[in-house]
C-alpha cells in the first residue's frame, strides 16, 4: 500500500495508459494455449479463486507487501475484487483493504506507528470507506503482470516458454512453465504492476523473468517473477520479486460493497 497511491485513487487520478504497439517476438510457443483455455473457460463460468501475494523491492518509494484477497470473474475476465494489504514503511506498518466492483471503488487506509498511532489515515475516520467510480487505475486489464491475466500469458508464450515437471504443489501435480521477456514499459497501477509493448518517455523498462506452476487442469497454482526496472536515463535497475499463490479455483466467491452508512463523503 502506498499513501501516495492512495490519494492518487481518491483524487480519481491514478492510471496508466498502456500504448499499443509490440515487442520483437519470438516464435510464440503452444505451451501455454492450454493455461490460457483453462482460465478463459473460469472467466465464462463467472467463478473466482482466492490468492496471496508476496512483494519485495522495486523503484522508489516501493515498500515491500503481503496482500491476500480474491477475485470474481466475468466473461471478460475480473470483475471484482477485494484486497488487503499490508506493509513496512519507514513511518510504521501500513494497511489497506480495497473493494472494485466492476466500476465503483471502495478503499480505507492507514499508517501507524510502532506506539500505536495513526500517523496517516484515508478517510480520517477509521473503519469509513473511501468512495469513487470510474477510476482507470483501479479496473483489471491485459496490461497487468500476473499469472492469470491472459494478455501477460499470450506475450510472455510470444518470446518462447519452457515446460518442465513442477514437482508437487500443495498436494497438486504441477507442470511449471517459465520464461524471459524484455518489455520498453514497466510500470505500477493500484490494481497491479504492469508492462507496456511500446517505448514510452521517462517510463521504466526491462526483463521479467517469470514461472508459472498449473495443475493438471491447466489452472495456475503459483506465480513467480522477478522483474528489473531499468531508469530511463539509464544506471543502476532495481529489482522486485513477487509471488503469488492461487487457491480455491471454482469456488464461490463473494464480493460485496460496504454498508452504506460507511461510505464516508
Amino acid at each position: 500500500m502506498k499513501r501516495m497511491s492512495v490519494a492518487l485513487v481518491a483524487a480519481g487520478l491514478l492510471s496508466v495508459t498502456i500504448p499499443g504497439g509490440a515487442v520483437h517476438a519470438a516464435p510464440e510457443s503452444k505451451s501455454l494455449d492450454p493455461v490460457v483455455k483453462a482460465i478463459k473457460k473460469q472467466f465464462a463460468k463467472k467463478s473466482g479463486v482466492r490468492f496471496s501475494v508476496k512483494r519485495r523491492g522495486g523503484p522508489p518509494p516501493a515498500e515491500d507487501l503481503q496482500a491476500s484477497g480474491a477475485y470474481r470473474f466475468n466473461a471478460s475476465g475480473v470483475f471484482a475484487a477485494d484486497i488487503t494489504e499490508i506493509s513496512q514503511e519507514a513511518e510504521g506498518t501500513g494497511r489497506s483493504r480495497e473493494i472494485s466492483i466492476g466500476r465503483e471503488f471502495y478503499s480505507q487506509a492507514y499508517v501507524r506507528s510502532k506506539d500505536g498511532k495513526y500517523v496517516w489515515k484515508s478517510p480520517p475516520t477509521v473503519g469509513k470507506w473511501s468512495y469513487g467510480r470510474n477510476y482507470a487505475g483501479v479496473v483489471w486489464g491485459e496490461d497487468l503482470i500476473n499469472g492469470i491475466n491472459p494478455g501477460f500469458l499470450k506475450l510472455v508464450a510470444s518470446h518462447g516458454a519452457t515446460s518442465a515437471d513442477g514437482g508437487t504443489f500443495e498436494g497438486v501435480r504441477t507442470t511449471l512453465h517459465s520464461g524471459t521477456v524484455t518489455v520498453p514499459a514497466l510500470g505500477e497501477r493500484q490494481a497491479g504492476m504492469t508492462f507496456g509493448t511500446a517505448k514510452e518517455d521517462g517510463v521504466w523498462s526491462g526483463p521479467i523473468v517469470w514461472k508459472l506452476w498449473v495443475g493438471p487442469d491447466n489452472l495456475p497454482r503459483r506465480f513467480h517473477a522477478i522483474i528489473r526496472f531499468t531508469r530511463p536515463e539509464g544506471g543502476k535497475a532495481e529489482t522486485m520479486t513477487m509471488n503469488v499463490i492461487y487457491r480455491g479455483w471454482g469456488k464461490p466467491v463473494k464480493i460485496t460493497a460496504p454498508p452504506k452508512h460507511l461510505i464516508a463523503d
